[in-house]
This record gives structure tokens, C-alpha cells and sequence, in this order.
């Protein structure tokens, strides 16, 4: 069994004239709620692989904070142009299926509407919302990366901070 879990990043500030969207950082809240579920998937012993992760600042921020409570080093999350926007579900499945077939869990950070899309177009069904810091895991009954197609994956994680408060 392949695990994917797809990540949008937490809540950041708002765009201003002085940076650019891609060097939004996050907000209080988007801290505090990347904590949070962050240690939800460490109760559930999510233990991931690989951390890949958009360069954007909120991404990259987001994909920190979830390392440190999972125990995965900072300096080895794999930051990736492409995840920032304008990939398609094809584009994300060529990169995932270039990956190792030691790796079991790859955990993904990025941002909307293509994390949406991912679990849209990976899961068998999904009706749900992604709201700032969804965590959703996907899993595929394949031993190989490169077996891995679109609406094949069954939905083994949802979380969200709204679910907590």
C-alpha cells in the first residue's frame, strides 16, 4: 500500500503591496492550526517518507510545522517549483510516480484549488471541503508509485482545525 497525504497550507495574511503571493507568510491562527493537525496525524502514528513541499512561504511554513511534530527534518522536506500553481493531477502523477517504492508515505503541501483537485481527481469519491490546513490522506492498494491512477485511492485521513473547535 502507497500512502499520499495532501496538505493545504494553514492560514496566512493577506496580500499587501509591499510583498508578493508567494511571500505570504502564515498568521497566528495558521500556526496554532498547523499544530493542531499536525499532532492529530502524529496521534494516528502518521510517520511520513518524504515531505514534499511548494516553495511558497505559506506552504513551506506549513510543511515546517507538521515536520517538527512528525519528527522529519526540516533540511530534507523536497521543495518543488511546480506544486505552486498551474500543475494538473497527469503533471503530480509523473513527479509521484518518479519516487522510490521504499517511500510508503508521502506527504504533500500546496496550495488551492489544485490540492482540492488532487483529492478530487485521486480518491474514488470525494465530496468534501478543503478549508486552510486540510490534511487529506489517500491511500492506494498498489506496490509500486508508478501503479498509482487517477480515482483508484480510498480516503483513509480527513482533518481539518474547524473539526476541533
Amino acid at each position: 500500500m502507497k500512502r499520499l497525504i495532501v496538505v493545504r497550507h494553514a492560514k496566512a495574511e493577506l496580500l499587501r503591496y509591499d510583498i508578493t503571493d508567494f511571500q505570504r507568510n502564515l498568521k497566528k491562527r495558521g500556526i496554532n492550526d498547523s499544530d493542531l493537525i499536525s499532532e492529530k496525524l502524529k496521534e494516528k502514528e502518521i510517520h511520513p517518507d518524504l515531505i514534499i513541499s511548494s516553495k511558497a512561504h505559506r506552504a513551506l511554513q506549513t510543511a515546517n510545522h507538521f515536520a517538527d511534530s512528525l519528527d522529519y527534518p526540516r533540511e530534507a522536506i523536497d521543495q518543488q517549483d511546480f506544486l505552486y500553481d498551474g500543475f494538473t493531477t497527469h503533471d503530480f502523477l509523473d513527479h509521484l510516480q518518479s519516487k522510490e517504492d521504499s517511500i510508503q508515505t508521502v506527504m504533500v503541501f500546496g496550495h488551492n484549488p489544485s490540492i482540492e483537485y488532487l483529492a478530487f481527481n485521486l480518491l474514488d469519491k470525494f465530496y468534501g471541503e478543503v478549508p486552510t490546513c486540510t490534511a487529506i490522506g489517500i491511500d492506494f492498494d498498489v506496490a509500486s508509485w508508478k501503479d498509482i491512477e487517477v480515482r483508484t485511492g480510498k480516503l483513509s485521513l480527513y482533518e481539518f482545525p474547524k473539526k476541533y473547535k
